[in-house]
């Protein structure tokens, strides 16, 4: 047999035992095994599985990832804490003038913290950790629904890439468990893959149906922007299994699926957010205005502007190879329909095209995402959120891709004489796994980084609540109450405030001036009364939400309102940075020792000072020691001694919680 004859047996072998990706493909371990358990009762095992292997590592981020963005804080735990104890932090986009944050997305979670306050005994920290558990479920939840169906749709090796892809990123770890849009979200566009990742269907309407109702829900009651991420599966009803005749049926179906769905979804939300309000307001309208058409000094960009490549070191840094992989996803279809086009197929009638066209429409979400907003100016990390999965999906497909090319070179390279069976498919099972624990190793040690390196904040503030104030309690016999409340002051350190379920009844968040100059929240409007004993207690109303306050500005402009004199503080929180200068506005507190007492300090990464890479993943100092020594084995000409030389090199800051020395002037 000559070579070319025995490479092309051996392709056909693997053609057909290989896990094929396509329009209702399936392998043959799972053809065998359905004689023995129908595919629905797999299903179901499968997805049990797999819930419980999310909800463990989604349970380690709701316990242990720190909050990254002061607008989770501002936008959406204080709201929530608005609702349920009478009092938090408003921000100009709850003014009723504005209403470009909708209420029922917050009731749904004050709600469940109203149960959790009951069962839990007024302790707000426990709260606080237990609507994130509810997170970490219900993303557990919508990501077994996504993996089965990848497996159902995609293929098992597809399944099990995506499956360990989405458990060991940093990305997911640190979007799971945020009070985020983006997060909810990225929930809901999980939810409707797991109807869109089937094929179009020529009769019935239950897929796109489906996939538009939760593609509704993530953009009308979160973030309306998400509605993106549906657009490919709305193309692909127009253009696959189609023909002239049907083509009008098929828009019919779209408009039909987005009308029934936008009213089932719109007209509860707009009717609660007018309980609120008092006023008739379509806040998803609200917030694509103001983004997009706000005007001149308005918009999006006040709140800072990133370069084109910063979401490029985000997926770097989340990911590391696998967003390479997502990258090269649609790129890969082209290449391996050119050296190893048997790979992709499908067993419908539709033929090899249909395979492509299937794979196409369902990596187009996340590139349509992705380069959307790589475009605007105004850039977050939270913004990829939505699409997370959708990359993990990407680098799955890609990795089966690969994996092809992988073997052809094998069989290229052994000149016909490998046997496939054994050392073959060992050669890609190593491959392939090699990435896997790779990748899996480096969002490891960028999830410990992240923790270790910045959860301070979080340990600062805990001790505070479970600790300083109690003690003061017992050893001063004090009682803070609205009348009198203890007051907690920030200043440059006011976007790491953890929210409100931080501090105990009766301390109250004030600012004090420093160097930032753009808008700061300010308390809700609350409403009091006077009890039999003649103590002031908070009501059960709420008007703060629907009456406009003064002081509020939709183009980020500093209002002086916001802050307090220091005489007023009787804690202090700050950031010592021993690297870094001070100003007028930003002093070092903790060197003034005869105002303040230091009550507790905890390490806190200064970035500006430490080496990029050492402070961007987590090794112990002797480890890092260790990397150092083996690099210098290479070569002096790849070698950079100064760059090595830094590794490791992390300078700290002390993240302090001060208490005036002498009481309040």
């Amino acid at each position: 047999m000559s070579r070319e004859q025995h490479t092309a047996e051996l392709r056909s072998r693997h053609a057909r035992s290989s896990s094929n990706t396509g329009g209702n493909s399936e392998t043959r371990s799972t053809r065998s095994s359905s004689s023995h358990t129908s595919p629905k009762a797999s299903n179901k095992s499968s997805a049990r599985r797999a819930f419980f292997l999310f909800l463990i590592v989604r349970l380690s981020a709701a316990f242990f990832s720190n909050i990254a963005d002061c607008d989770e804080v501002f936008n959406y735990w204080e709201p929530t804490h608005y609702l349920q104890y009478g009092y938090g932090m408003q921000t100009w986009e709850y003014s009723p003038e504005y209403a470009i944050r909708s209420w029922a997305y917050i009731k749904l979670h004050s709600i469940i913290g109203n149960i959790f306050d009951y069962i839990f005994g007024h302790d707000k920290i426990k709260v606080f950790y237990a609507i994130r558990v509810m997170f970490a479920t219900l993303c557990a939840i919508s990501e077994a629904l996504f993996y089965v169906s990848a497996v159902s749709n995609l293929g098992p090796r597809v399944g099990r890439y995506l499956i360990v892809t989405m458990l060991f990123s940093a990305g997911m770890w640190n979007a799971s468990t945020a009070f985020l849009p983006s997060t909810f979200a990225m929930y809901t566009t999980m939810i409707a893959f797991f109807y869109a990742l089937r094929p179009v269907s020529t009769a019935s309407r239950s897929r796109i149906y489906k996939t538009i109702f939760w593609i509704g829900i993530g953009s009308l009651l979160a973030w309306p922007f998400c509605a993106e991420v549906g657009i490919p599966a709305a193309l692909e009803e127009l253009v696959l299994r189609t023909n002239g005749a049907k083509k009008f049926e098929r828009i019919k179906r779209l408009l039909l699926g987005t009308i029934i769905s936008t009213g089932i979804i719109l007209i509860p939300l707009v009717l609660v957010d007018y309980y609120y309000y008092k006023q008739l307001n379509v806040v998803p309208w609200n917030i694509i205005a103001y983004n997009m058409f706000g005007g001149k000094d308005r918009g999006p960009n006040l709140y800072g502007t990133e370069p084109w490549y910063y979401y490029v070191m985000n997926g770097l840094l989340n990911f590391n190879i696998l967003f390479i992989m997502a990258l090269i996803s649609l790129p890969g279809l082209l290449v391996t329909s050119v050296v190893d086009s048997g790979r992709i197929s499908s067993s419908t009638t539709t033929g090899p095209v249909y395979a492509y066209l299937y794979l196409i429409f369902r990596l187009m979400p996340f590139y349509l995402w992705f380069f959307t907003f790589l475009a605007q100016p105004h850039k977050e990390e939270r913004f990829l959120f939505v699409v997370y999965p959708l990359l993990c999906l990407n680098a799955a497909v890609a990795m089966f891709l690969v994996r092809g090319w992988f073997d052809q070179l094998l069989v290229f390279l052994s000149d016909g004489n490998m046997p496939y069976m054994s050392t073959r498919r060992s050669y890609m099972k190593i491959f392939t796994i090699s990435i896997l624990i790779v990748a899996g190793f480096i969002s490891i040690l960028r999830v410990e980084a992240l923790y270790f390196h910045y959860n301070a904040p979080m340990a600062v503030y805990n001790h505070f609540y479970y600790v300083e104030i109690p003690q003061q309690i017992e050893t001063h016999n004090i009682q803070p109450n609205l009348d009198n409340p203890i007051n907690l002051c920030v200043g440059k350190e006011w976007y790491r405030f953890p929210s409100h379920y931080f501090l105990p009844d009766g301390v109250r968040l004030r600012f004090l001036k420093s160097d930032f100059s753009g808008q700061l929240p300010k308390y809700f409007l609350e409403n009091n009364y006077t009890d039999s004993e003649g103590k002031t207690k908070l009501s059960s109303e709420r008007d703060g939400i629907w009456k406009i306050p003064e002081g509020f500005n939709n183009v980020n402009k500093e209002e002086m309102d916001r802050y307090v004199n220091i005489e007023q503080c009787d804690y202090i929180v700050d950031l010592e940075m021993n690297y870094t200068d001070t100003s007028i506005h930003e002093p070092r507190y903790v060197t003034q020792t005869d105002q303040w007492n230091e009550v507790i300090c905890k390490p806190f990464l200064d970035t500006a000072n430490s080496e990029r890479f050492s402070r961007a993943f987590f090794l112990p100092p002797e480890l890092w020691q260790s990397v150092k020594s083996i690099i210098r084995y290479l070569p002096a000409r790849m070698v950079n001694n100064d760059a090595i030389d830094r590794l490791g090199t992390l300078k700290w800051g002390d993240y302090c919680l001060m208490r005036r020395k002498h009481g309040r002037k």
